[in-house]
């Protein structure tokens, strides 16, 4: 019994000595509770600096406990190695209940979007229509903390989707508010891309053709030079909910030199404005296109033939008075060949009520070939003079008849002074019209 009582008092003793041990630790290094240790900690943030939109890591159904969620915590605690799948992260921000995300809220009061346009093509421009069509890529780019994941330790820098994802996320549904069409490229699918920042940035590339108006003022045609535009706005909201800006530092890139048969772009430029309508105001960003015809093609086909066809017409002053049919089939040809060219020209341009540069030359140049059938005309009047009266010289000065009458020695003077009068005046119309239109307009 002795004996008992003294392996007791061991066992007690030794009990005991562990629990002092124990409680040294514990006053040593004092418990802390596993929620405050977690939310104090900066792997794990429970909430985000998002406005309204802050996110608490929180069970909703816990009470005093406030028991975090035990379908991400445990593996930062567990594992500090451990990052977030492309699969986790979509799942826990669009479909976790705790998170609440509302695709139809605006992500801040206002949203800043902004527009940078990357330019591949452009494939035409219209006369007759008055516009053109482009190729581009429209990248927009805004911020909506609700969509942020920082403090999910994703694996990624960024997500990348495709165009279906775009019904599930909040979009400023940007458009160009003056096209006459656009289409979203899809070969072989949607050319759209988005791509999602852990702190809640994102990026959204569309591949777009679309056909916008053209500003055409064809006094100078075909030195003429042309404006085209592309004006985006947002369609459903306003400037106290959505604000565009355009992205800096450069707004606009050419992927190559734009070049078409007829023209060649020489410039582009942007400007911002504010658009009123009757539910607000809105903010509109407009890039212009200009333009310079080559006039080459109108050079061959409407300047040269018109100056062989002036010279061709100044023959005839060199082919005497008596050869007044020949100088008519000339004189006449020459000016339906006129007509008909003009015509040939305008039937590609569009219908204005005001001169055009090549209209004034083509008008002047059959003014020319004109007053040469007036110079035909006066000599043709006199020669016949000359013949009606022939019979009576004939029987009075029968001694005299090889020497030229008086009647043909004017029309003679005439077409000398015409060899030297129409090249001189034709010579100072092209001067005046070419400083002009070249110069000074």
């Amino acid at each position: 019994m002795p004996f008992f009582h003294q392996k007791c008092y061991l066992y007690l003793a030794a009990f005991f000595i562990k629990f002092i041990l124990i409680i040294q630790v514990i006053h040593s290094q004092p418990l802390v509770p596993l929620l405050d240790s977690l939310t104090k900690s900066n792997a794990f943030p429970p909430t985000i600096n998002g406005g309204k939109y802050s996110k608490l890591r929180r069970s909703p159904t816990s009470n005093s406990s406030s028991a975090l969620m035990t379908t991400i915590v445990p593996s930062f605690v567990t594992f500090p190695d451990y990052c977030a799948n492309d699969t986790d992260v979509i799942d826990h921000i669009l479909y976790d209940t705790t998170v609440h995300y509302n695709r139809h809220k605006i992500p801040s009061d206002p949203v800043t979007v902004r527009i940078e346009l990357w330019i591949q093509e452009v494939t035409s421009v219209s006369e007759l229509t008055q516009d053109f069509e482009i190729d581009l890529y429209v990248n927009e780019f805004w911020e909506d903390p609700a969509l942020s994941y920082d403090y999910l330790r994703p694996c990624k820098g960024n997500l990348s989707f495709d165009y279906t994802f775009l019904d599930s996320i909040w979009i400023p549904n940007t458009c160009f508010i003056n096209s006459k069409s656009a289409q979203i490229h899809s070969s072989p699918f949607r050319n759209v891309f988005l791509m999602i920042f852990p702190n809640g940035s994102i990026w959204s590339c569309w591949r777009i053709k679309s056909t916008g108006p053209c500003i055409m003022d064809l006094h100078k045609f075909p030195m003429d030079s042309i404006n085209c535009l592309l004006t985006f706005e947002s369609y459903n909201y306003n400037r106290n909910e959505v604000r565009m800006v355009w992205n800096k530092p450069k707004p606009v890139q050419m992927f190559k030199d734009i070049e078409l048969p007829d023209f060649y772009m020489v410039n582009y430029s942007i400007t911002s404005r504010r658009q009123r309508y009757a539910a607000g105001v809105w903010d509109e960003l407009t890039v212009s296109f200009q333009f310079q015809r080559r006039y080459g093609w109108y050079l061959l086909q409407g300047f040269y033939p018109t100056f062989l066809f002036i010279f061709i017409s100044w023959i005839p002053f060199y082919l005497g008075p008596k050869a007044i049919p020949a100088r008519t089939m000339i004189g006449v040809n020459i000016l339906l060949a006129m007509i008909f060219q003009f015509g040939s020209i305008i039937r590609n341009l569009p219908r204005v009520s005001y001169i055009k540069a090549i209209d004034l030359w083509i008008l002047c140049g059959m003014t020319f070939i004109f007053a040469t059938l007036v110079e035909l005309a006066a000599i043709g009047f006199k020669m016949r003079k000359e013949d009606g009266g022939s019979i009576k010289r004939f029987k009075n000065l029968n001694n005299r008849q090889n020497r030229k009458t008086d009647v043909i020695v004017s029309c003679e003077r005439l077409d000398k002074f015409s060899r030297m009068a129409f090249p001189a005046i034709y010579a100072l119309f092209n001067a005046f019209y070419w400083t002009y239109y070249m110069l000074i307009a």
